[in-house]
């Protein structure tokens, strides 16, 4: 593979992070630039940091100006915020301001973060969901939600630009040492909350095998999008066991009810809204074939054996 210019969006992020570093020992990348609103916690040798905000007007004139081979798209507002007017403007103008910038600059490949969240979280979902099945996020979890309008985005940034070589990535839940979302949160109460009467099967990827799945569809340089999940599921219920907590089963009514309560409330513990209870009630298991049989790519890590590692880095079993 030809030497490549990087430019990374949201790089002082834990997975913008992990990528850069990756991106250190791979001959194939010759320069790095990354953006985000806060400082990164490492010095790189390849990778270039400059504090720029997403929906800078400025960003189009850089992008022409470092002429990238490849866009990474990451910037996103990963927990979700009370201010619902930032979080749209950070995922979804942010992600218009990026497609401008690369249109302007003339961007060959660009590959863009979505989730499995955006098929939404449904009773009568079908397991596995692949990738043809249509984007239907519970449009009361904004995060899932903002996902949906960014892809629709990337389809009609490809309607316009068809010669783009454009990438959609939608992973399950992210686990990893470097990791703390929801359920890592969650995982430090000393009681955990379940939903009463559902126990959906729940996926779970190393952030390792994400970077990696990354890193394998840039190099196939493969259109389109891609589910990343390991083959295995857990429960809820399998995770309590394990961990040997303590837990109380609550009816779905009564947890959004009190998630509700907590959330306006603006308790600190509170990181997010009633809407992400979808998600832990029912469904949205994805089929990551296509990665496996198209690109050859294997995952390293068990959903299993993800959740294992995140218990124990926790110290919640030896």
């Amino acid at each position: 593979m030809m030497a490549k210019k990087v430019f990374i969006t949201g790089g002082s992020g834990y997975f913008g992070t992990q990528l850069c570093l990756e991106m250190e020992k791979l001959d194939w990348v010759e320069a790095v630039d990354f953006i985000d609103v806060k400082k990164p916690i490492y010095k790189f040798q390849k990778a270039k940091f400059k504090l720029m905000d997403i929906n800078d007007p400025a960003l189009s004139d850089w992008l022409s100006q470092i002429k990238p081979d490849i866009v990474i798209h990451l910037a996103y507002v990963l927990e979700e915020i009370h201010d619902k007017n930032l979080m749209f403007k950070i995922n979804v103008l942010g992600t218009e301001n990026l497609l401008k910038a690369c249109a302007q600059a003339k961007v060959p490949q660009i590959l863009v973060a979505s989730s499995a969240t955006a098929y939404g979280a449904y009773p009568d979902n079908p397991i596995p969901l692949k990738e043809h099945h249509p984007l239907n996020p519970n449009p009361d979890f904004i995060y899932a939600f903002h996902k949906k309008i960014l892809e629709q985005l990337c389809q009609d940034y490809l309607k316009e630009h068809p010669e783009t070589c454009l990438s959609i990535i939608r992973p399950c839940v992210v686990y990893g040492p470097n990791v703390n979302n929801y359920l890592s949160d969650l995982l430090d109460l000393t009681i955990l909350p379940i939903i009463r009467a559902h126990h959906p099967p729940l996926q779970f990827i190393h952030q390792h095998d994400l970077i990696r799945a990354i890193l394998t569809i840039i190099q196939a340089k493969a259109n389109g999008a891609f589910n990343l999940a390991p083959d295995d599921t857990l429960t809820i219920m399998d995770i309590v066991q394990r961990a040997k907590k303590p837990y109380i089963s609550l009816p779905l009514s009564v947890a959004k009810i009190g998630v509700g309560l907590l959330w306006n409330l603006r308790i600190p513990r509170a990181r997010f809204s009633p809407g992400f209870l979808n998600y832990f009630a029912y469904p949205w298991i994805v089929d990551s074939s296509k990665i496996q049989s198209e690109l050859g790519f294997k995952f390293l890590y068990s959903s299993k054996e993800t959740i294992e590692i995140m218990l124990r880095i926790k110290k919640i079993i030896p």
